[in-house]
């Protein structure tokens, strides 16, 4: 039996404009890093998620934070769960419904606190797990990170994509990046403290790729 795969993203709070119109509008998201993000508009970067790491009859679970008010309600209701049914309807995955972590409107640190013991309470063992982390207040993805982290060292979870969608105003065009790379870099660094490495930033830029010579030392002297 193949393993539970986890969505987590945060609802926009995206109201009217002055004409009374909706603000979320679709957006038609162009990959960076990762062509199975490769998907048609939409007003969520967690969808071309799902849709390029979740196969027919996988078993999805999609877990959305939902801050306190009227416009995140509204825009929960009215276009998230109908597109998020709408592609498992489409890919045939194996689904229960969107499961919601309420939050304050608020980024106090005990409302940033709540919501990771919240997220993490969500979490179950040995689930493969992705996340969006477009949207939500400033503390929120560093909220999720955190939840990922303690998903990955204690109940023993796969993190297997990160997200963030770029949305370009004034055009019904973005970029969503694959940002899974920084998430693992934490647990790069706490290796590398762990083990007393010697040069842990020549380490560093060597597992990334980058040049690390005394000529490009010289470069900026």
């Amino acid at each position: 039996m193949s393993k539970i795969k986890t969505f987590i993203t945060t609802i926009p709070f995206q109201g009217k404009d002055s004409n009374g119109n909706d603000m979320l509008k679709p957006v038609q998201y162009t990959p960076v890093g990762n062509s199975r993000l490769t998907y048609g508009e939409t007003r969520f970067p967690v969808v071309p998620l799902i849709n390029g790491y979740a196969e027919r009859g996988d078993k999805i679970r999609v877990i959305a934070i939902l801050t306190d008010g009227d416009n995140f309600r509204h825009n929960f209701d009215t276009y998230f769960v109908p597109e998020i049914n709408a592609l498992v309807e489409k890919n045939g995955y194996l689904f229960d419904g969107v499961e919601i972590v309420t939050s304050s409107d608020n980024e106090d640190i005990n409302t940033q606190l709540t919501l990771f013991i919240d997220i993490i309470a969500k979490i179950g063992e040995g689930e493969e797990i992705s996340a969006c982390i477009t949207y939500g207040t400033k503390p929120t993805p560093i909220v999720q990170t955190m939840a990922l982290n303690y998903a990955h060292k204690l109940k023993n979870t796969k993190i297997e994509c990160v997200v963030y969608g770029r949305f370009r105003h004034g055009n019904p065009i973005g970029d969503i990046f694959d940002t899974t790379a920084l998430f693992y870099m934490d647990s790069i660094v706490n290796k590398l403290a762990e083990n007393k490495a010697s040069d842990p930033e020549k380490a560093i830029r060597i597992m990334l790729g980058l040049n690390d010579t005394a000529e490009d030392d010289d470069e900026y002297e």
